[in-house]
């Protein structure tokens, strides 16, 4: 099943230095959801499985491509962006598919959803397939979708990026970040997969303030390149402990490369639930350069 989303840019789009990644992954699922009601003829609310549980389509992995020279930070208030989607399914379980802009590559999205029910509040989720919705709109893939082995992967080793190690090494810490029920959580009573992003955000934030990295620069970075994998949820009332590791590099003459890794694990049974590895850009100006240069003489 193929689709097309098209925005213009407005203030529910934007952040700090433009295009807000979160509020992007916002726009995708939800017109991720409508593409699985159109294709499967019953609304999403109403999607059962064979003993009539609710089920939800939970994304399990996302991953997103740009290029350094145009993060996300590129695209500003105003801007259209018109993609171009598709949609796949795997034993009627699996779903699938990519977000490619079609008036300014590259620009990819790739969104992977699991149909997951509660079985003991949002600590506790079952996967089964639906019931009640037609999938004959949707191509059917011949073998797991490579998403799944990916987040496996990734689960083992801590990282989406095993191996790849050339950046300055900026240190690793553990940031506590306690789930907001008014704010964090959807209409599933579930923590929203987007507001993981901010959650990223917010510990990435806090280990460059605690070396030093200017106002200037926090404020300026922006993502180029994203992968996720989401093995759990949360509770309303639980912590998050996000343990981050960051590296960083000269990538060109006016762009500095940041680096991150984010492993998060729930404080109510310290199960690890989100693995993640990002790729962001930041100005090498002055502050940038004199920064990296400190960063390397302290031996951060």
């Amino acid at each position: 099943m193929n689709s097309e989303l098209s925005f213009e840019l407005g203030m529910p789009h934007l952040g700090r230095h433009n295009l807000n990644e979160n509020a992007l992954f916002k726009t995708i699922g939800h017109h991720r959801w409508r593409m699985i009601e159109r294709a499967g003829r019953v609304k999403t609310a109403d999607i059962r499985d064979e003993e009539l549980n609710r089920l939800y389509a939970t994304f399990y992995f996302v991953e997103l491509a740009l290029s350094p020279e145009r993060p996300l930070s590129f695209y500003c208030e105003n801007q259209q962006l018109h993609f171009r989607s598709d949609l796949t399914h795997y034993a009627h379980f699996y779903l699938g598919g990519c977000y490619v802009l079609t008036n300014g590559r590259p620009f990819t999205i790739r969104a992977s959803n699991v149909f997951i029910h509660h079985m003991a509040g949002p600590s506790k989720l079952a996967t089964a397939p639906p019931a009640n919705m037609c999938f004959d709109a949707i191509p059917q893939l011949e073998s797991q979708p490579d998403s799944l082995d990916l987040c496996r992967a990734a689960k083992k080793a801590g990282t989406f990026c095993e191996g790849v190690n050339h950046d300055l090494p900026l240190g690793t810490r553990e940031v506590t970040y306690q789930v907001d029920p008014d704010r964090d959580l959807n209409g599933a009573g579930l923590v929203y997969f987007a507001n993981f992003i901010c959650f990223l955000d917010y510990s990435e934030r806090e280990i460059l303030r605690r070396i030093g990295m200017p106002e200037t620069l926090l404020d300026g970075r922006s993502t180029y390149w994203r992968r996720i994998g989401y093995f759990g949820n949360a509770k309303s009332s639980d912590r998050l402990h996000i343990t981050i590791t960051a590296g960083a590099r000269v990538l060109n003459p006016e762009m500095l490369s940041l680096n991150f890794d984010y492993r998060v694990r729930r404080s109510c049974d310290e199960k690890e639930i989100v693995i993640s590895s990002a790729r962001k850009v930041a100005p090498k100006n002055g502050e940038g350069t004199a920064w990296l240069s400190g960063c390397a003489n302290a031996g951060t």
